[in-house]
């Protein structure tokens, strides 16, 4: 938001008559509100956190997030919000750049680090202006990374610091690097380890809160990656207590994490309002990858009633809660059905934020077309590579390969969706699917479908999509026992 410093009047200004002056007034007044403001943008990722879990997919009522829900009452939600990978690297490291992660060699979780050429959202906004700040899990460094655990000091060169961002506190769990302490006083030769033995969530809630305080009067991106409800799992109070007790503690863990991370949203909302910054700021709110629903890795979320869970390119590992608001500009209420995508992100914050179009972006600007102003759809066709599996997807049928031989065609407006494969009775269309998939890998650095199939995927598939595996949460505690509703 600009400044507009206010000085005396001098002494000719008070001989003015009063017409004059309230004229005068008038004009300032309506040139300021004519002054293209640059807003402020708020990006939150929630870590493997189901598409039912959110009270507004109305999916699930067990859920109870009243702060998620009334961004998306106030805002629009998004039926079909994918992101680009089924796992937290990839994913991560194509919301923060706006290109898929195959185009710089980042494409699981054991690639990366994140290229420091590559440029993030931090650095494409600084040359309008922007202030920005990392909050939570970053995972973005060199592997090994230690899943729970701040990231070493000898990979400094590769934090958020080193990619754009004036201010971090970079950490999933209670320790953390950072380059300010939580009152947001700068920190002697950063990054510094910091520890807060509080519930994850609630530091991390005061670290954005401390950065909006202090950047109120100035355009600021935030990125929070809120890292919930990912194991290990907790029992947060005053949380967990207003969990329902008949349900398997690894539920209800699940639900008081999402309700933490829910009440720190509600939190930077009600500061957004008391800085008078909300019909200025833009929020997304988005899931990083679908819930795993093994019973030695679930965490007590649910993708239901979507097919399969982290990673799989099935519709329950790459699609996830999605929302976004922005009030007095975008609607307010609305369900957007066609396919949008975590990339879109950062080609929306370009345009908003008065930058040049990146030709090199792969999402496009949201706003219009949410707004009605502009026809089509965003996307015609979506596209994954992700360890033995790839896929791509026209907004109606989906095409996955996994491996070098098996090919699943599905069509996802059916009631049984990516339960059904209809390879073989709509050749025609798997085989244009597979041109499309084909063309955009040759475009990645480097190029390459699957030539060989992960002994896992091929257990994911095979328990959920053909059925020949007995699933493997087969107890009445388990996520699969739940009865499956409809979109």
């Amino acid at each position: 938001m600009p400044h507009f410093p206010i000085s005396k009047p001098s002494p000719a200004s008070r001989l003015l008559p009063l017409a004059a002056l309230t004229t005068l007034a008038l004009f300032v007044l309506v040139s300021r509100a004519a002054t293209p403001a640059k807003p402020n943008v708020i990006l939150i990722y929630s870590d493997d956190h189901g598409w039912a879990d959110l009270g507004a997919q109305g999916v699930d009522r067990d859920i109870r997030t009243p702060h998620l829900d009334a961004l998306a009452r106030e805002g629009v939600r998004f039926a079909r919000g994918y992101v680009t990978a089924p796992q937290c690297v990839p994913s991560r490291a194509g919301v923060i750049t706006g290109r898929y992660q195959q185009r710089y060699g980042v494409d699981d979780n054991l690639k990366g680090p994140l290229p420091l050429a590559e440029l993030t959202l931090a650095e494409r906004l600084k040359p309008a202006g922007y202030i920005s700040a990392q909050v939570g899990k970053w995972h973005l460094e060199p592997p090994p990374r230690s899943e729970g655990q701040a990231p070493a000091e000898n990979a400094h060169a590769f934090l958020p610091g080193a990619q754009g961002f004036d201010e971090y506190w970079c950490g999933p769990m209670n320790t953390f690097l950072a380059s300010h302490d939580l009152k947001g006083t700068p920190l002697a030769n950063p990054p510094q380890r910091l520890t807060d033995p509080r519930f994850r969530c609630v530091w991390q809630t005061d670290a954005a809160l401390s950065f909006i305080n202090r950047h109120a009067r100035e355009p600021f991106f935030l990125y929070l990656a809120y890292y919930t409800p990912h194991v290990p799992l907790q029992s947060p109070e005053p949380w967990f207590a207003n969990t329902p007790a008949h349900l398997p503690l690894v539920r209800r863990q699940a639900l008081a994490m999402i309700a933490a991370m829910d009440d720190g949203i509600g939190q930077i909302r009600a500061r957004l309002r008391a800085l008078d910054l909300e019909n200025d700021t833009v929020i997304f709110f988005i899931g990083d990858n679908g819930a795993p629903l093994r019973p030695a890795a679930w965490n007590g979320s649910l993708n239901l009633p979507l097919t399969g869970e982290k990673g799989m390119l099935t519709d329950g590992g790459v699609r996830t809660p999605f929302l976004a608001a922005w009030p007095g500009t975008l609607p307010a209420g609305k369900t957007y059905e066609p396919m949008v995508s975590a990339l879109d992100v950062a080609a929306t914050a370009v345009a908003i934020a008065g930058l040049p179009t990146a030709p090199e972006l792969d999402g496009v600007n949201l706003i219009p077309f949410v707004r009605g102003e502009k026809s089509g759809v965003p996307h015609d066709y979506l596209f994954w590579r992700w360890r033995s599996q790839a896929a791509v997807h026209d907004g109606r049928w989906k095409l996955i390969l996994l491996g070098p031989a098996q090919r699943y065609l599905f069509d996802t407006a059916a009631p049984d969706g990516e339960t059904r494969n209809l390879a073989a009775q709509h050749p025609a269309i798997a085989a244009r699917l597979l041109a499309r998939l084909q063309a955009w890998d040759a475009s990645l650095q480097p190029p390459g479908l699957p030539t060989e199939t992960n002994q896992q995927d091929q257990i994911f598939f095979s328990t959920h999509v053909e059925k020949t595996l007995t699933p493997p949460a087969a107890d009445p505690a388990a996520p699969q026992a739940k009865k499956k509703r409809k979109l």
